[in-house]
């Protein structure tokens, strides 16, 4: 028999499910439809509905194509719109008031759900939390920007997307208290291209005063390919334009499906330095890149895979199928070329360090071409970049913490790729479509234990339970296949290399 429990929003009843001690209600619309009209404009605040709206299921994710190796943990969508912006919210009680975790969810900008099973919250609101997650616009609906696209109320022609988070953290703030929320104690956290929105949001002090705290796990926090200057993000709508035969206001009058299909199929044969629907500095909403912005002014949690290159490079199902879209350099000669062209492509530096230079470094304890190019990738594009973010944390004052993912997940002894720590934190690492790819159930049960309790602690108390991050002796926590403790960071990135170079970059 289904138990269900109800919740007054401010924009109508909801009902909700119960089971096992805690309450889901799923598909709960979070801003207007951003269809016809309103699409690629600002989210519009939800209209009020009268009587009890269903929340037994969650709402459809943003239009989108899914890739090999982002299905990898995250199961495609069951269901697609271009009506999208839906959220679900987990709770131990729709009385009281809890700490609360606004999740967004990563997928360079083109993929994911806020209801993937890694990313289902009821583990963790047993433990205290209410739990949020969202859908939000993706790919060109999200991500196209033009002058000609300026939203008449707000302004804005770019980071639709982005706007969407914001959108749901004013829901957050207006609403949660009606599923036993503290709107004054909320933990704003992502992964991948959602932690890098997150670190955009509280970097340039969006919605200062929504939350009180942010986690970053694995962003990108490179300048571009990453991100996108408004000038390149209007060319790349001209030229998306030309080739579909339209002018940039018949964006809004075009199928939405077609709309998304034909712009990652461009966007995969045009010639543009970026993921074409990045986040754009606008000069509006944003203004700096997140390596370069001043350090937000909340308690930063953040860390990293120890191999995230495995992700794009020697990525499995669990079944030995191979998922990763690109091979690793096979041979030293092969290395040297690309290593430059990975540095060049991710930083503008004032002074390019030496790729010999480089090589010999991480040569040192890698033995390979392939294992030299995980550490580097790696360390150039996700652990250094973040090592320095958490430095500019701490010497600002603010409180930051650091950790590193060490688990390693099936059909391997070292490999802990991106986005293999998200189950681990929502206690998710025995549903069906993640387990066989993490393994070592009991252990890897373990170890999400260990995770949640740390990440619970952070977004309560403000502290995950370990020392905070020093600057001048780099550490980080390190959780790994029946182990957890504090270690000092790898010489290549802490002492090595990368610092001189990225205060040059920035010179």
């Amino acid at each position: 028999m289904t138990d269900f429990v109800m919740a007054a929003s401010p924009q109508g009843l909801l009902r909700g499910q119960r089971q096992s001690g805690v309450s889901a209600f799923l598909g709960i619309p979070y801003a207007e439809p951003p269809v016809g009209a309103l699409r690629l404009r600002s989210p519009r605040p939800c209209r009020p509905w009268s009587g009890a709206r269903d929340a037994l299921r969650p709402g459809p994710a943003s239009l989108q194509t899914p890739l090999g190796n982002q299905s990898w943990l995250n199961e495609p969508p069951a269901a697609q719109s271009e009506d999208c912006l839906f959220l679900n919210v987990w709770t131990p009680s729709t009385s009281g008031r809890h700490p609360v975790l606004l999740w967004v969810h990563g997928g360079a900008t083109r993929n994911g759900s806020g209801a993937a099973s890694a990313i289902d919250g009821a583990a963790l609101a047993a433990h205290g939390v209410v739990v949020v997650t969202i859908n939000y616009r993706l790919g060109a609906l999200g991500g196209l920007a033009h002058p000609l696209l300026a939203d008449p109320d707000t302004g804005l022609c770019a980071n639709w997307g982005l706007q969407d988070k914001l959108a749901a953290l004013r829901w957050v703030r207006d609403s949660i208290a009606a599923f036993g929320g503290d709107p004054a104690r909320v933990t704003l956290a992502g992964q991948s291209s959602g932690a890098a929105n997150v670190a955009l949001i509280a970097q340039h002090g969006l919605e200062a005063g929504l939350y009180r705290g942010i986690i970053t796990q694995s962003p990108p926090l490179f300048r571009p390919p990453m991100f996108a200057e408004m000038e390149a993000a209007s060319a790349y709508t001209e030229a998306l334009c030309a080739s579909l035969g339209v002018d940039v206001a018949g964006l809004r009058q075009i199928d939405g499906a077609v709309l998304q299909q034909q712009e990652q199929a461009f966007a995969v044969s045009a010639a543009f330095k970026r993921p074409a629907t990045a986040p754009v500095r606008d000069g509006q909403l944003i203004r700096q890149w997140p390596y370069d912005a001043p350090a937000a002014r909340v308690p930063l949690l953040a860390g990293w895979t120890a191999t995230e290159a495995d992700f794009w490079f020697d990525l499995t199902d669990g079944q030995g199928q191979r998922l990763s879209p690109m091979q690793a350099p096979a041979t030293l000669a092969e290395l040297q070329p690309r290593a430059a062209a990975l540095i060049a492509a991710h930083y503008a530096f004032a002074q390019a360090p030496d790729v010999r230079e480089v090589i010999d470094l991480y040569a040192q304890g890698h033995d390979t071409a392939p294992a030299i190019w995980r550490a580097l990738y790696t360390d150039l594009v996700f652990r250094a970049p973040m090592l320095h973010m958490l430095a500019r944390h701490a010497r600002a004052g603010m409180p930051a913490w650091a950790y590193e993912f060490g688990f390693p997940v099936a059909g391997s002894a070292d490999s802990s790729p991106h986005a293999a720590d998200v189950p681990f934190v929502f206690g998710n690492t025995g549903q069906a479509h993640v387990s066989q790819k993490i393994g070592r159930p009991a252990e890897a049960l373990a170890a999400s234990q260990a995770m949640m309790g740390h990440w619970r602690d952070f977004i309560v108390e403000q502290s995950p339970g370990w020392s905070g991050f020093d600057p001048a002796r780099p550490a980080v926590m390190r959780f790994g296949l029946g182990t957890e403790h504090v270690v000092p960071v790898h010489a290549a990135s802490a002492a090595g290399l990368w610092p001189g170079y990225f205060s040059a970059a920035q010179a």
